[in-house]
């Protein structure tokens, strides 16, 4: 079940709500976990929050050779979760799925996106995306292309600890597969992957980022999982607000 301890890089670990059974969240989340539940009034909420920290313990005890429970998991004021003298970790929640994401290489943020045709996405992105996205969207190679810039900004709002009260525009960017073009107030290395049905976007505080490796845990056992790839790149960064985003990293 143990990778080699220290491998450098980033690394994704998902599951799907549906197929992991309670025993197997049971056996990894801790009563520390278990403390936190309070905070979440309703059932389903729980669960979700149990399920995030046992996938991030399964993730760091298969990544340290480290017992799950041993590793003392905190949460930023903004919901990120982090490692107290750990690897950098990322987790995002979409629907039954659920991703983490573990770098020994930089501050990591990932987020997963399942498109739905319920989701006013017109109506977000006029909200939401700045005006040369906007455009860029009228005409963009992909139906999907919505979703392409949303897994990216939030990816990036998390690698730098703002959250979504850091304002979507902050990444801006636009996708010509395999390129993606982006500036924005900090260092982020992008990358844009399809999960199944599903797109996840990753940003990470590093120069260089050649790709990731990607398995699933089922409950039961822990499988390769392909990720296919869209498109790579690194955000330009511009001023201001460089400074206020390395601090909230």
């Amino acid at each position: 079940m143990t990778r080699t301890p220290g491998v450098r890089g980033v690394w994704l670990l998902w599951a799907d709500a549906r197929t992991v059974d309670d025993a197997a969240i049971d056996a990894l989340a801790t009563d520390e976990d278990r403390q936190r539940l309070a905070a979440f009034a309703a059932p389903k909420r729980r669960r979700e929050y149990l399920l995030g920290r046992a996938l991030l313990r399964c993730a760091l005890a298969r990544h340290t050779g480290r017992p799950a429970s041993s590793h003392r998991l905190e949460t930023t004021a903004t919901g990120k979760p982090f490692c107290v003298d750990g690897p950098a970790l990322g987790l995002s929640h979409d629907g039954a799925l659920v991703v983490c994401a573990l770098s020994t290489i930089g501050e990591v943020g990932v987020d997963v996106q399942s498109p739905s045709p319920h989701r006013h996405t017109g109506e977000i992105a006029t909200d939401h995306f700045a005006a040369e996205e906007r455009e860029w969207l009228e005409h963009a190679p992909s139906v999907d292309a919505f979703y392409w810039l949303w897994v990216l900004k939030e990816a990036y709002l998390k690698q730098v600890g703002l959250g979504l009260a850091g304002k979507l525009d902050r990444l801006r960017c636009r996708i010509d597969p395999p390129v993606i073009d982006a500036t924005a107030p900090a260092r982020a290395s992008l990358a844009l992957y399809s999960l199944g049905d599903a797109f996840v976007g990753l940003a990470i505080d590093a120069d260089q980022f050649d790709g990731c490796e990607c398995e699933r845990w089922t409950g039961e056992d822990i499988a390769t999982s392909r990720l296919e790839p869209i498109a790579r790149g690194a955000a330009r960064t511009t001023l201001p607000g460089a400074a206020r985003d390395r601090r909230a990293s």
